[in-house]
């Protein structure tokens, strides 16, 4: 027992020190020599340095410090155009309008996690582009020298009806997000016990909505500068990490507080990060700082290893995180094997000891 002490200490501290938050790196501020604006096809995007993919997202951070309108070319290119047939009432044998980002190779007999986004109320419409706008932060994921593996869905709200909502009756947007989802699964090679939701502003109260319409769906929730709804009690299957920034005046951290409470209160897991920001645009610090989007690829319905929320989640270290969590289950279990048959091996003799 007393051997173990030492490696199980160690194990702790390994894996505790792994979700502590760390210090972004600062954006590389070299100039640009590859003409990274001038991309006409998704073929032009991945030659591109880390560097110059970052000081990209730090530009489009400067020009998108109120509501954006127009994703960068870079952006467009990462997320191909598709459409499907809605069968639906309102929506009757209508083409929808998505985008899906891909993995670069698809390889034979894998399948991949699926990141559904919500967009904000600002980036309603029929262009097919802007509900991409805010997405910039998670570049260096998708074309970057940090490149993960996923699928994600982004679909956009109609103008005359730009938040995502359930309706009383069907065609709802949610309702026709949910059509999408199921179309894009049937059609790629997707793990749906990986399956994860986000949402920005108005994106976040819909990702409220699909949580309590659809509690054992998700396997992650990321909701974004939004208040919390109050009825709560059937969220607690899916793993919830909210965001919101200190300063804006469009949220009540209070709501979100008290929903935090009832799903932890309840058995289920919830984190809130209050960004030390102002302004409404708690999503930046939340994809770039706190790696939101790394942490919903790491989930997976029924896993030991889905890190918390509120864990920090980087590739470098995401395989260290699941390594050392195997080998500290292991041994805690050879402890507890270990103090059983201790303690079986001295009832033995109290029973010997009884009977002489």
């Amino acid at each position: 027992m007393r051997k173990l002490l030492p490696i199980l200490g160690f194990l702790l501290v390994l894996v505790l020190s792994i979700g502590n938050a760390q210090e972004p790196s600062p954006l590389q501020t070299a100039p640009v020599t590859t003409g990274i604006d001038n991309v006409h096809s998704p073929d032009d995007i991945h030659p591109f340095s880390a560097s110059e993919i970052q000081q990209l997202v730090q530009r489009e951070n400067e020009r998108f410090q109120g509501e954006g309108t127009i994703p960068h070319p870079v952006l467009v290119h990462c997320f191909e155009e598709r459409t499907f047939h809605y069968t639906g009432g309102k929506y009757q044998n209508a083409e929808i309008n998505y985008r899906l980002h891909t993995p670069k190779t698809i390889r034979k007999g894998r399948t991949y996690p699926l990141i559904i986004h919500l967009h904000g109320i600002g980036e309603a419409g029929a262009n097919n582009t802007s509900s991409l706008v805010h997405l910039h932060s998670i570049l260096p994921m998708m074309i970057g020298s940090d490149q993960e593996d996923f699928f994600m869905l982004v679909v956009q709200c109609p103008q005359e009806t730009p938040g995502w909502n359930f309706t009383t009756a069907k065609d709802g947007t949610l309702d026709v997000l949910m059509a999408a989802t199921e179309h894009v699964i049937s059609e790629n090679p997707i793990d749906s016990r990986r399956m994860t939701i986000t949402g920005v502003s108005s994106g976040g109260w819909g990702v409220w909505e699909l949580l309590l319409r659809y509690p054992d769906r998700f396997a992650g929730a990321v909701p974004a500068a939004c208040n919390a709804p109050q009825q709560l009690t059937t969220l607690t299957p899916t793993p919830i990490w909210s965001f919101v920034n200190k300063g804006d005046r469009q949220v009540n951290p209070e709501s979100i507080r008290k929903a935090m409470q009832v799903i932890n209160h309840s058995g289920g897991s919830m984190a809130l990060t209050e960004c030390d920001a102002s302004g409404h645009n708690a999503w930046r610090p939340a994809m770039e700082e706190y790696n939101c989007f790394r942490w919903m690829l790491a989930q997976k319905k029924g896993s030991w290893f889905s890190p918390a929320p509120g864990v920090i989640v980087r590739k470098s270290n995401a395989l260290s995180y699941a390594l050392a969590v195997s080998v500290l289950c292991f041994a805690i279990i050879v402890f507890l094997l270990r103090k059983r048959l201790r303690d079986s091996h001295r009832g033995g003799h109290a029973l010997e000891n009884k009977g002489a």
